[in-house]
Formats: C-alpha cells, structure tokens, sequence
C-alpha cells in the first residue's frame, strides 16, 4: 500500500528529473504538510476552482508560484496528495495548466518558430486545455454521479472520465509528457522509465465499470 512518504519520494524523482532533462523551468520541491504532500510556496487552491477565466486562473498560480514545477513553454503542473492518519489515501488533485498566452515569447519568436523541439507546442491555434486528475475516497454527496477517481478536461463542470484508481505522480506527469511533449521530451532524453514507488489499489464504482473508462495498468 502506497503510503505519504513513498508520494512524497516519487515527486521529489520526478521533480529531479524534469529539472535535469530542462524541462522545468522552475520548480518547488515537494513538502509535506500536516497529512498533505503539497509544494514548498503552496498557497490556498479554491479560487482555481471558482467561476474564472483560465488566464485569470494561470495568472494567479503562475503569479504565485504556487505549483510543483513550470516548464519552458509556460505549462504548470500541480501534484497534490492528502492521506488520512493511518496512512490511506483520502484524496488527490493533479492538474495540467497549459500556458494562457504566449507573451513570454514575443521577445524570441523567431527562435520558437524555428525551433522544432518547442515550435509545435507553441503554436497559437492551440487551445489552453486544463487536464485533471482527482480522486476523493468518500462517496460524493448530490445527484450528480462522481467516480471515486477521474479525469476532467477543460474544467468543464460535469465532464469526469472514470479511472479505475487513484493515479501516481509519475503516472500522470508521464501521460503529460508522452501524448503532449513527446518531441521535447525524447528529444531532451526525458527519463520514460523511472522507478515507480507507488502503486495503488483498484477503487470504482460498479456502475463505472460498464461505462466508457481510463484503465491504469502496470507495464511489465
């Protein structure tokens, strides 16, 4: 069973590793609060969650740095874990926000344009997507149906995709980076093949089991 030091020691791996292949721009390091694995600089998250436009919502985070780490481009990704007294896995929220704008940039246009590590990713046709990944132990209360685990796109209100358990920090940053960053990241020689330390179990409703899902499997 995946306990808070073991979340504790994969952020901090995967941390390291983004910082030594470039791809975080800057970073905090993880701490752990109380029984929460949060960040070093974290601050208060519910305004995100309120009724504001994305670049309103990645102004403030990126303002105050309240996040794991941020990548060349802008995207920041926030990991966050809360665990009970013994040692169970209450609830986490993992977040991808892409960059809201590309300001950042004018200054060096020519440069991204051209280049063909950062070139796609950079481009202004792109809509800025949030991805999150939630989970929450208890059963949720209201007349909206909430799977245990699930994924969120957009930050649309009812759109939560089943998964059919909690997600790990390398598994999600490594989803991140393998379907949206594959050319900088295997150009940067991003390390795909980290040890993973955490491991969880299966939890979902039966009714999700029949639905449209995200299944985590273990690779051999």
């Amino acid at each position: 069973m995946a306990g808070i030091q073991d979340v504790y020691k994969e952020i901090r791996t995967i941390t390291t590793e983004m910082i030594r292949c470039g791809m975080a721009e800057e970073y905090n390091f993880p701490i752990i609060k109380r029984q929460e694995v949060v960040w070093e600089k974290y601050g208060d998250i519910s305004v995100y969650l309120k009724n504001l436009s994305y670049d309103k919502i990645y102004d403030e985070i990126n303002k105050n740095k309240n996040y794991n780490f941020k990548m060349p481009d802008g995207g920041i990704f926030q990991l966050m874990y809360r665990f009970d007294l013994g040692g169970i896995l209450l609830a986490h929220r993992l977040a991808f926000y892409p960059s809201a704008s590309y300001e950042l940039y004018q200054n060096s246009v020519e440069l991204y344009d051209e280049d063909e590590i950062y070139g796609d990713i950079l481009n202004k046709s792109v809509l800025p997507v949030i991805i999150r990944a939630d989970y929450n132990r208890e059963e949720a209360e209201g007349d909206i149906h909430h799977p245990y685990a699930h994924i969120t796109l957009g930050d649309y209100k009812n759109c939560r995709v089943p998964v059919n358990k909690p997600i790990s920090p390398i598994q999600f940053v490594n989803f991140i980076m393998e379907h949206f960053y594959y050319v900088p990241s295997s150009r940067l020689e991003y390390n795909f093949r980290m040890k993973k330390i955490v491991d969880f179990e299966e939890h979902m409703y039966s009714v999700d089991r029949n639905r449209t899902r995200v299944v985590i499997e273990e690779k051999g």
